[in-house]
């Protein structure tokens, strides 16, 4: 069987051109498959383990009380271009938040549009600790280089409590996020802000079609180098 194989690749100059041209897509062409698709975290930790974060970014230096950054403002990688930019901490006038993290949102007049934001290009980690005063569910939106994807109705930590959550997210291979936007599903009073926001990349894991393209060209070099050695 080996040898009819061989001396049908030998007659035929065009199975030669085949072989060839299959050795060189198999090993040069490995695809890149673009798919609208985010992964989502609730858990710091899970999520850092994905891959390498470029930036962490806080606000502590904006001390405990209410802050105002300019408009926008950037900070690791993010650009916030909230309405009015506004940062609080521990201490801040009861019942706001008495989260030690210090927060960052939106102290515009218009409740139903908290955090808004530009991310730099191409990070497909993205990631922050959340917490709100109020009990409006919240909604995330974020924006890759693809598709926007919209996360409506959660349930937010009481950073008036003092506590936080996490929300982290990842893209496909190929997608990169680029903005984000954190609303109220209502128009009951809130004040949500985040902190610890995360920039970062997954290693790219090769596909199975990569894979198979890359053994086939491996087989037809292999093929290639005994037609030559006979």
């Amino acid at each position: 069987m080996k040898n009819k194989l061989l001396v049908g690749f030998n007659k035929s100059p065009a199975m030669r051109k085949s072989v060839l041209l299959a050795a060189v897509l198999g090993i040069f062409s490995l695809p890149s498959y673009s798919f609208a698709s985010v992964s989502t975290f609730t858990d710091q930790s899970a999520f850092n383990s994905q891959g390498v974060i470029a930036f962490n970014s806080n606000f502590q230096d904006f001390g405990t009380g209410f802050g105002f950054p300019v408009n926008p403002f950037t900070r690791g990688g993010v650009t916030y271009t909230s309405g009015e930019n506004i940062t609080w901490g521990f201490n801040t006038p009861t019942p706001y938040n008495t989260t030690l993290q210090t927060l960052i949102g939106n102290n515009s007049s218009i409740p139903t549009t908290l955090i808004t934001g530009n991310i730099a290009t191409g990070y497909n980690m993205f990631g922050f600790n959340i917490g709100t005063y109020g009990t409006t569910p919240i909604s995330i939106t974020v924006n890759t280089n693809l598709s926007s994807y919209l996360f409506s109705g959660l349930s937010i930590a009481n950073s008036g409590a003092g506590l936080l959550d996490y929300k982290g997210f990842i893209a496909t291979s190929g997608e990169y996020f680029t903005g984000f936007k954190i609303s109220a599903d209502n128009v009951n009073p809130n004040l949500a802000g985040i902190t610890n926001v995360s920039l970062g990349n997954v290693s790219a894991v090769p596909v199975p079609g990569a894979v198979w393209l890359f053994v086939s060209g491996l087989l037809g070099l292999g093929a290639l180098r005994k037609k030559a050695q006979a």
